[in-house]
């Protein structure tokens, strides 16, 4: 960073400056601000407080300071570009407002994201209180975070080109100790976005732990293999796509070097190489953590703390410093997970708003030929013609692969028609086992249990759908009336208030 500053105003830095670049090296805010209050009016010092502000996230403040050091000491091609992240997040968070809880503060779009305020708080809090302490400790001053409305907003203000988000759909960040997460409306289906928000922190906290000297993969593996520890004791499985993925992988011999991963698994080709990137090196943390208990991920991160390589310490942790060892033990380690080569298709990433269902759907959307047969479907199901509509629906099922989550929906709906409830419950079923990520499938299975008066199961997907689509209104006044009836008045009124919002605010529209 600090050779950065100085290409930025050419010449060195000195004094407070240099303090104040020293202290936001190794992600220590208070250090940092307490540098900051030597700070003069030379170009050095209006840099260091340009950087220092927008590192705390005050953009307006951090753009006019950094106009005054290029008045100061003229504009290099450096500082051109800085000016322009700065300028960018400025636009991207002009209607932001500011609330602060507990070691959480959360900068949002008020509107529509207001329904994902109690959450966010509630979500980041769990990870500082349950995630820090297990990888040694965490940042002092706690957690700042950014809800952008749209990916275009979160692409402006990350300095991640849109290209690489649009390919493997990477819309949350961690960096200059802010974390970055888009809203689950940036994609038409909605995302794990409280497990991301908790990942993303564990980045966060993995670069303060290290002085920012783990590589990409062993901090996403510790990021994807810890991002669910914040609601569970145990880290999450491998869900049935990220196994396929990797099964195949080990079988064709196409695991993606972990130097490919460098410097972000944003720039990784595909979102099914990023996904398959992901298994692996969360598995690898997994197995360490299995194999020495979790205090092993800690001791991992003060040897690269200290400059060890990251992989020679994983090894010096999980295998007595023999790395090849480590590594065969965590392929013997995923014959245990009893991994099953599944065809299962990726969803395309597809932002904000873009696309219908057919096109957000993981096959339909790729297969012309089959979503034609789905269509035909939905004609004959409109016309109160189930029978005929199951027909379709079946030639829309490929017989090599899972049917799509829009597919499954359909084909329950028309079941449901003839009163076939166990096949639509067992065909909605089926399908959250292959795509769990789908909430539209788990308010439909939701439904069907609430009528056949199963309010605990219907509670389950209920839940677990809203924490992937907050924005369905319906599904939001359901799960209200369900906690209700749970005895939980509290948790009821809260989702009624968004079923509320929800119906009276305006999207954002950029």
């Amino acid at each position: 960073m600090t050779s950065l500053w100085a290409m930025w105003i050419g010449g060195a830095l000195a004094g407070a400056a240099e303090e104040v670049a020293a202290c936001l090296d190794v992600y220590d805010l208070q250090c940092a601000q307490r540098a900051a209050k030597g700070l003069g009016k030379t170009g050095a010092d209006q840099v260091a407080r340009a950087e220092l502000e927008f590192t705390l996230g005050n953009f307006v403040e951090a753009r006019d300071a950094l106009k005054l050091a290029g008045a100061t000491e003229g504009a290099t091609e450096g500082y051109a570009e800085r000016m322009l992240l700065f300028e960018k997040s400025v636009g991207a968070t002009e209607d932001f407002v500011t609330d602060t809880l507990g070691d959480v503060t959360l900068r949002y779009r008020p509107g529509m994201d207001e329904v994902l305020r109690d959450e966010a708080f509630e979500t980041l809090q769990a990870a500082h209180d349950r995630i820090g302490p297990v990888l040694g400790g965490a940042p002092p001053g706690g957690v700042r975070m950014e809800l952008y409305p749209t990916a275009q907003r979160f692409i402006d203000a990350s300095s991640l080109p849109g290209s690489a988000v649009r390919t493997t759909g990477v819309i949350a960040l961690s960096k200059w100790t802010r974390l970055l997460v888009s809203s689950p409306r940036a994609l038409g289906r909605g995302y794990e976005w409280k497990d991301t928000t908790a990942h993303e922190y564990i980045h966060y906290v993995v670069a303060w732990r290290t002085l920012d000297k783990a590589p990409v993969w062993l901090q996403e593996g510790i990021a994807r293999s810890h991002e669910s520890l914040w609601r569970q004791d145990e880290p999450a499985g491998l869900t049935p796509a990220q196994g396929a993925l990797l099964a195949d992988a080990l079988v064709n011999d196409t695991l993606v070097p972990l130097q490919k991963m460098h410097p972000s698994m944003a720039f990784l080709s595909s979102a099914d190489e990023a996904a398959l990137a992901f298994a692996q090196v969360s598995t690898m943390v997994v197995y360490l953590r299995e194999s020495k208990g979790p205090g092993a991920v800690s001791k991992v991160l003060d040897l690269v703390r200290e400059g060890r390589d990251a992989l020679q310490a994983v090894a010096d942790v999980g295998a007595a410093g023999d790395s090849a060892a480590f590594m065969k033990g965590w392929k013997d380690y995923l014959g245990t997970l009893k991994l099953v080569s599944k065809k299962l298709a990726t969803s395309k990433v597809i932002l904000d708003g873009g696309g219908d269902e057919f096109e957000t759907d993981p096959l339909l959307g790729e297969r012309a030929d089959l979503a034609r047969y789905a269509r035909l479907g939905d004609l004959l199901l409109d016309a109160k013609r189930a029978d005929a509509a199951l027909v379709e629906y079946q030639k829309a099922s490929p017989h090599d692969e899972a049917p799509s989550p829009l597919l499954a929906s359909r084909t329950a709906t028309a079941l449901l028609a003839l009163s076939r409830r166990n096949e639509a419950r067992g065909v909605l079923q089926a399908s959250i086992e292959d795509y769990p990520e789908f909430a539209s499938t788990r308010a439909a299975l939701g439904a069907l249990l609430l009528a056949d008066g199963d309010r605990d199961g219907a509670w389950t997907q209920y839940r677990a759908g809203v924490d992937i689509d907050p924005f369905d209104a319906a599904s939001q006044a359901t799960l209200a009336d369900l906690y209700a009836a749970r005895g939980d008045a509290e948790r009821a009124e809260r989702h009624r208030h968004y079923a509320r919002l929800l119906q009276s605010a305006e999207p954002a529209t950029r």
